[in-house]
């Protein structure tokens, strides 16, 4: 039986009494016997002792009835006396003289010798053999006393009982002590009615009244009876001890707390925490926090919910509910959103469960914050599990609604996908859900994916406008594919329906029809949609009209409609946006073709003393040239050639410029000057037309000379001879030339292998490495493609430099061979003379320097990126956070913040990356609360890339350490774990919280002390009760069971000190 503890002093032997008749005074002559009869009723128990064995030694008949009385008195002496043997004697005397009426006293003072033994079970034996009508009336009570508190130390409660109410209504002086125990045996048996009026009757006694008040608190507890516990338990605590005073404030506290009055309650519940914190149990700590909600105390009321919640159960589950319900109304939503998480997975009680998921998903809507689409799966959750709640109707209403705000659209179709019965609202919901998130895909360049689901949007037509822009984004997916026939019907679909009319969109698709036909070489067609895109333009002067203009140039420049071509031209000069120099460029080669050298040669000077670095200067500088030829300036032609040779020596020109020098030197007889420009060449570009064309000028000086034995010479130092090998060569160069001309690749590699095999020095042996190169590349085989490539690459510059050293450093990169990749970008960016190329050369080595740790190089590219007018957002935004890292490596945490922040103002996954970074330094300067808001609002922002959710919420949980509330960072780190998909993610979070559980494990041990049991009684009061025998009797009372309220019904729980 359990019991609560409390030590009672026994009284356990009384006065003696002499039984039987009054000892007669003998007229035996035998006055010894007399004189120790005089000693015994005196209490001279040694005395008296020897003087009945003196009797005994003296008397010969053994069986006369002096010396029977004398045996009696003596053994009875002994168990005065305690001596050893006095036990066997009175049992000796019982055995020889078995009808003596002495015996039946015998088998009394037995009984009691036992009981003072506290040998409960012999004393019940010889107090069996007792008839009670041989016992005077005190004699029976003290019997029936002995005998119930004999059973009751043997733990037969009902015998104790029923002997203790022999005596309870008596007037003797055990009626008191049987009280008690009688109603203390029936406060164990819960009999709390008898037991309170018996308790009720011994207010009055001296002895026991300090007791009972305690026992009748707690009946009234038990009972409920918390009126009259009110009334009664206040005069109790104003003179109790403290450590009586502490319950006593608990149950006037949970008293208080049952009746409503929670005001009230929460002082006495308060004292009772102060007083006994390690006797305080969860249930406990659970009372208080709901004393203080109810209290509108919703700052300590969280504290102590926070205290009940240690493992799994009822009374965690009503804490985090109404720990979610104390967060709502002091405005900690995302709080809330938690506790409402948590309480609706637990099991124990099915309405807080019921209404904790609605209220979670609610929350989740409300604040747009969804980590891990927790709006959408709650609501879906609760759809599917209470598919009878009155809140049914609620809850589709909010899905519907959610599936319109939720920018993770990804997992908001794959919901919606799962709804079997959809109405017109879900039809429409479904077509801008797979609209949107193919407007994602296709941000995040996933062109192919994102087709899909615009082709899933079509699936319901509902809304026109979608229907409309799913036909635009498949146009542009299309074309980013090189899909340009596709795109081009797409565009015109969209153009050709109504809702797309007022859109801008419209003249955009004009735009990219014109594109897709320029590079289908659909002149024509292209020229007509660039026009049409021309005329339908709002703005006069923007980037893309501009750039219209030069396309309609190109367009009537290739049909040979030259004069219209140079209209076009001229006029996107004249707007001046970009791109000039092209537009000049054009302007004057057109010029040229029609024979108007003399304003090709304006156009040309134009543009060169634009003095702007121009990839086309070295082009404008040698046509020029060539145009001052054609008009006979021949010192003008001269010289540009020079400075060209001299200013642009990467130029893919300079060997046609040192021909045109040699052949200007060989007119003029100047014949010395001719041989240094044709040998340059034939040296610098060995195995190339240019070097063919000088070595026959070279030829045709020595044979203008007569010097044919230094002609001989100087061929055989090039290693080169007219003979039949040079045909050989070139045939089976035409061979393998066919094959890749044919786009047979397999074909090609296994001729051109061959002709290089044959011709290791051949004249077309950089053409072979280039076009085998290009092949393998096409084929998949990259490391063969990179030994081709590096052999154009180690050439002189030439036509093929610059898509080798792309293709290179491309395939370096894929076989992560990150500095060689460096090193061919570096080199593409110095020798590239086409824009796009040198762009991409610096994009690669921004990247490559980062991931190769060299910071300043790094952070160089990233300004000339950012510095630059790029028609490209997401490379803006890379730029922006490559940028931040780079110097936030380097410590400059103010300019990291400032990139961070600006990359976080995108909605792309570079965005998600740099908004954790703008929340980690925060973290890193102690700005917590600033942390937590930055954290919430990436997963607001940027709910669809996960990786970068479950890293915020990591963090997170980091900074609720650093405020020290292990609680919540316990919430964060429980949601990766169970929601990220990343299992380096789920290891981390698993590792942070196993050190938190283990922190507070060691936090618990070290503040555990012994139990502490409530004594009810001190000795000093147990010396008052009796005044001969002392025994401590400590009675644990059975645990009490507490109603705790929660939000929809009762928690019957034991109360269990230090259960947590």
């Amino acid at each position: 039986m359990k019991k609560i503890v409390f030590i009672v002093f026994l009284l356990c032997t009384i006065s003696s009494i002499v039984f039987g008749q009054k000892t007669t005074i003998y007229t035996h002559e035998n006055a010894t016997y007399n004189s120790a009869l005089e000693l015994y009723d005196k209490k001279k128990f040694s005395a008296a002792q020897e003087k009945f064995g003196a009797v005994l030694h003296g008397i010969t008949d053994k069986k006369s009835e002096v010396a029977v009385n004398a045996q009696y008195y003596q053994a009875l002496c002994g168990l005065k006396l305690f001596n050893i043997d006095a036990e066997n004697l009175l049992i000796e005397f019982i055995f020889a003289y078995p009808e003596s009426p002495k015996v039946k006293l015998a088998y009394f003072h037995l009984g009691r010798y036992k009981f003072r033994k506290k040998k409960y079970d012999d004393a019940l034996e010889w107090f069996a053999k007792i008839d009670i009508y041989d016992l005077t009336n005190e004699e029976s009570a003290e019997f029936y006393f002995k005998i119930g508190y004999s059973h009751f130390r043997e733990d037969d409660l009902e015998k104790a009982s029923k002997a203790f109410y022999e005596i309870k209504d008596a007037d003797t002086k055990y009626t008191a002590p049987a009280r008690y125990y009688y109603a203390h045996i029936a406060y164990l048996q819960k009999k709390y009615e008898s037991a309170l009026q018996t308790f009720l009757s011994l207010s009055n006694n001296a002895k026991f009244s300090p007791i009972t008040p305690y026992y009748i608190t707690q009946i009234y507890y038990l009972q409920k009876k918390y009126d009259e516990l009110i009334t009664y338990a206040p005069a109790l605590l104003e003179k109790a001890i403290p450590k009586r005073a502490a319950e006593i404030s608990r149950l006037l506290g949970e008293a208080y707390y049952n009746t409503g009055k929670f005001n009230k309650a929460i002082p006495y519940l308060k004292r009772y925490h102060k007083e006994k914190p390690y006797d305080a149990n969860r249930s406990d700590k659970y009372q208080l926090g709901y004393a203080y909600y109810k209290s509108d105390s919703c700052d300590l009321a969280i504290k102590w919910f926070k205290k009940a919640i240690k493992k799994e159960d009822s009374l965690s589950q009503a804490s985090h509910y109404h720990l979610a319900e104390c967060y709502l109304k002091i405005g900690k939503k995302r709080y809330a959103q938690n506790s409402f998480r948590i309480a609706s997975n637990l099991d124990f009680d099915p309405q807080i469960k019921e209404d904790a998921l609605f209220s979670y998903a609610k929350i989740s809507y409300e604040l747009s914050i969804h980590p891990y689409n927790d709006a959408i799966v709650a609501f879906e959750e609760f759809i599917n599990t209470y598919p009878n709640s009155t809140k049914l109707n609620n809850a589709y209403e909010f899905l519907v609604a959610v599936y319109f705000t939720t920018k993770n659209y990804k997992a908001a179709l794959v919901s919606i996908e799962n709804i079997k019965n959809m109405n017109i609202k879900l039809e429409e919901a479904y077509q801008k859900i797979a609209y949107y998130r193919g407007v994602d895909l296709f941000n995040n360049r996933k062109y192919p994916d994102a087709i899909v689901h615009f082709n899933k949007s079509d699936k319901y037509l509902v809304n026109k406008k979608v229907k409309a822009e799913n036909s635009y984004w498949r146009a542009e997916a299309n074309y980013r594919l090189n899909r340009h026939q596709i795109a081009i019907g797409e565009y015109k679909k969209y153009i050709f329906e109504p809702e797309a009319i007022a859109s801008n969109d419209v003249n955009k698709a004009h735009y990219s029809i014109g594109y897709s036909y320029f590079k289908l070489k659909e002149y024509s067609s292209a020229n007509q949609w660039f026009r049409k895109y021309v005329q339908n333009a709002k703005e006069e002067n923007t980037k893309t009209k501009n750039d219209a203009l030069n396309r309609i140039g190109d367009c009537f420049y290739i049909d040979k409609k030259y004069i219209a071509a140079i209209e076009y031209y001229d006029k996107a000069a004249m707007l001046g946006l970009e791109k000039v120099d092209y537009s000049l460029y054009q302007s004057a080669i057109t010029n040229g073709v029609v024979g108007n050298y003399k304003d090709k040669k304006s156009l040309l000077q134009t543009l060169i003393s634009r003095k702007q670095k121009s990839h086309l200067m070295d082009d404008a500088i040698f046509h020029l040239g060539k145009t001052q030829e054609i008009l006979d300036e021949i010192n003008n032609a001269l010289a540009n050639f020079q400075l060209l040779i001299q200013d642009h020596p990467n130029s893919p020109y300079l060997s046609e410029a040192l021909i045109k020098e040699g052949l200007i030197y060989y007119n003029r007889k100047q014949d010395d000057k001719a041989l240094v420009a044709f040998k340059r060449v034939v040296s610098d570009y060995p195995k190339t037309d240019e070097a063919n064309e000088a070595i026959k000028q070279i030829k045709k000086i020595h044979i203008d000379k007569g010097e044919l034995t230094a002609y001989e010479k100087y061929l055989i130092s090039i290693g080169g001879a007219d003979s039949s090998a040079q045909v050989m060569d070139a045939d089976y160069y035409e061979v393998a030339e066919n094959s890749y001309m044919k786009d047979d690749c397999s074909k090609a590699v296994n001729e051109l292998s061959k002709y290089l095999e044959k011709y290791p020095n051949g004249t077309y042996k950089l053409n072979a490495h280039f076009y085998k190169a290009d092949c393998e590349y096409r084929s998949g085989f990259e490391n063969e493609a990179l030994l081709d490539f590096n052999y154009v690459i180690e050439q002189p510059k030439n036509k093929f430099t610059e898509t080798a050293l792309l293709k290179a450093g491309e395939i370096n990169m894929n076989l992560g061979k990150m500095e060689d990749a460096l090193n061919n970008y570096s080199k593409l960016e110095y020798l590239a003379d086409i824009p796009t190329n040198v762009f991409k050369a610096q994009v690669e080595q921004m990247r490559l320097n980062f991931q190769l740790n060299n910071y300043d190089e790094t952070i160089k590219y990233c300004e000339l990126i950012i510095n630059k007018d790029v028609d490209d957002p997401n490379l803006i935004t890379e730029s922006h956070l490559i940028y931040g890292k780079a110097v936030m490596a380097k410590d400059d945490y103010n300019l990291a913040l400032k990139e961070f922040t600006t990359a976080a103002s995108s909605s792309n996954e570079f965005g998600a990356e740099g908004k954790f970074n703008v929340a980690y330094i925060l973290y890193l300067r102690g700005e917590h609360d600033n942390c937590e808001s930055e954290v919430f609002s990436l997963i607001k922002k940027f709910p669809s890339y996960s990786y970068w959710i479950g890293k915020s919420l990591i963090l997170l949980a980091d900074n609720y350490i650093a405020k020290e509330d292990l609680f919540q960072a316990k919430v964060a780190l429980k949601n990766v774990i169970d929601n990220s998909k990343f299992p380096v993610l789920v290891d981390t979070a698993k590792e942070k919280l196993n050190t938190i559980e283990q922190a507070e494990s060691s936090k618990l041990i070290m503040e555990e002390e012994p139990e502490i049991n409530l004594e009810l009684f001190d000795s000093e009061e147990f010396e008052k009760l009796f005044n001969e025998e002392e025994e401590v009797i400590e009675e644990k009372l059975p645990k009490l069971k507490k109603s705790i309220r929660s939000k929809n019904s009762k928690i019957e729980l034991e109360e269990t000190p230090n259960d947590e």
